[in-house]
């Protein structure tokens, strides 16, 4: 793609062709087509991909396209004409289409692969677009995850128009800014940057940017997670630095505070940053309850990360230390002796459950019922009778994952997975100490991880209240939230009447 980026549009409508057909294949490729037309001594040659259009929109566009243009060669017979004038008179007579010239053949050769009309006229060293797309899309549907009991149930579909226009359809803010650019010089995958003018921060709003133009790759075939890991610079840390959302209600709130949104097409999930961990662990749901039930649907959320992140380490090190436990908890004491040491048996216990997770995601859904019995009845009864698994390994295991799917944002439960392994290893090796020196680690960890720039930890480190931990703590009433996020230094800090 990089040597496209050379060629010019020649005046000669033989040399563009020739170098067209044998580019994206014309006449190898079938799903790309090619129709020359003629008008007097005028000679064009059109091309598109099949499959952005709808054959009879195109056939009536087509038929606008020939008489509005034989309309124009009829006046300009005798003389000359300026390609400008020819898209002016277009755009005034072809009807529901957007028409403008293209002058580079890189622009040319995007073009006609994303599935525009491009229309290469002899005489002339620019092309003519005119916009005939209808993107192959599903319908909208609820959200694979961030589902709600109430509220909307709208989500994101792979479609980046739609998913645009969604945000668009609630905030209908003239300062609501939409930036478009192509990332991959194979994949040419389009970008869309969103933001309010007005509110974001234009120093992170330029770092964002800038990592995206210096993306550096053929491809961005995954998608949304190919971009965050290229702009984020992604190496091993595991706790995600942008949060994604299926839902148009969180991406329309992120903008409002002061966040960016990017839209990635051919992804049903859109990315927004930066971003910290409490705001990884804000779930919807909580902002279409009660301010009271929200706040605690926040308490158990926040619980279910410590105790899905903790919880392993604290029973393996509760049994290496069995008179530190009070006779009211004896319920962490292992109560058998078995040929394993715990600390395998819980990290067998975590292998299984992540097995068993692949292995229904994996399965036909006319399987899935037949594997979870299956896996319910060997996990469940004979594992503790072959003395493979303890019953207390079982239970608290089974507790850590439904605290892991309570979890808000399946990224951390995923960074959480990871750091109590991490844990559990730290913890068996060297017991009191080897906990200890686990926390530690993780805390640094996490005090050492930024989101582009802005603290992972805000607001508990550096400490802020108001604006900041008690929005972490509470979910307040709406009429009591008058602020954005002190760390995104959005410029206007009041959100009423703004």
């Amino acid at each position: 793609m990089e040597k496209i980026k050379e060629v010019h549009i020649s005046p000669h409508l033989k040399e563009n062709t020739d170098y067209i057909d044998d580019l994206i294949g014309v006449g190898k490729s079938w799903d790309i087509l090619a129709k020359p037309f003629s008008y007097g001594n005028l000679n064009l040659m059109s091309y598109t991909t099949n499959g952005f259009f709808l054959t009879m929109n195109m056939v009536m566009i087509l038929e606008n396209l020939e008489k509005s243009i034989g309309d124009f060669i009829a006046k300009h017979s005798e003389e000359k004409f300026q390609l400008d004038e020819l898209v002016d008179f277009l755009n005034t007579n072809v009807s529901f289409v957007q028409v403008q010239s293209v002058p580079k053949m890189y622009d040319a050769v995007r073009f006609i692969l994303s599935g525009t009309l491009i229309i290469f006229i002899d005489g002339y060293d620019q092309s003519l677009l005119i916009d005939t797309r209808i993107y192959p899309m599903r319908s909208i549907a609820p959200p694979m995850t961030e589902r709600l009991i109430r509220g909307p149930h709208d989500g994101f579909t792979e479609a980046m128009l739609m998913n645009t226009s969604m945000i668009r359809r609630r905030l209908r803010d003239p300062r609501l800014r939409v930036e478009l650019m192509q990332i991959g010089s194979r994949s040419q995958t389009d970008v869309s940057i969103m933001y309010i003018d007005d509110i974001v921060n234009k120093d992170i709003l330029e770092n964002i940017k800038n990592r995206l133009k210096s993306i550096n790759s053929d491809g961005i075939i995954m998608g949304e997670q190919s971009v965050a890991e290229w702009i984020g610079r992604v190496k091993w840390n595991p706790y995600p630095i942008v949060r994604y959302t299926e839902r148009p209600d969180v991406a329309a709130t992120a903008l409002i505070e002061g966040h960016i949104v990017i839209v990635v097409d051919n992804s049903p999930e859109i990315i927004i940053a930066p971003i910290t961990l409490f705001q990884h662990l804000q779930h919807p749901q909580e902002f279409h309850s009660y301010p009271l039930f929200g706040t605690y649907m926040r308490w158990i959320i926040l619980l279910s990360v410590l105790g899905s992140t903790l919880l392993p380490g604290v029973f393996l090190l509760c049994n290496q230390y069995p008179h530190w436990i009070p006779e009211w908890m004896t319920f962490f004491k292992a109560q058998r002796s078995d040929p394993l040491p715990l600390w395998t048996e819980i990290l067998l216990g975590e292998l299984f459950i992540d097995v068993l997770r692949l292995a229904v995601i994996n399965t036909p859904q006319v399987l899935g019922s037949a594997v979870s019995i299956l896996a319910s009845i060997v996990f469940g009864q004979f594992a503790s009778s072959i003395h493979l698994l303890q019953p207390e390994v079982m239970v608290y295991i089974a507790f850590v994952m439904i605290m892991e799917f309570a979890t808000s944002s399946y990224e951390v439960a995923e960074a959480n997975q990871m750091s109590r392994i991490g844990l559990l290893i730290c913890t068996a090796l060297g017991r009191k100490w080897g906990f200890l020196i686990g926390l530690i680690g993780l805390f640094v960890l996490l005090l050492r991880t930024k989101s582009f720039g802005i603290p992972y930890l805000w607001p508990l480190i550096p400490f802020r209240w108001k604006n900041g931990l008690v929005e972490v703590i509470l979910r307040r009433p709406i009429v009591d939230i008058t602020g954005r996020p002190k760390v995104l230094i959005p410029k206007k800090q009041k959100r009423k009447g703004t």
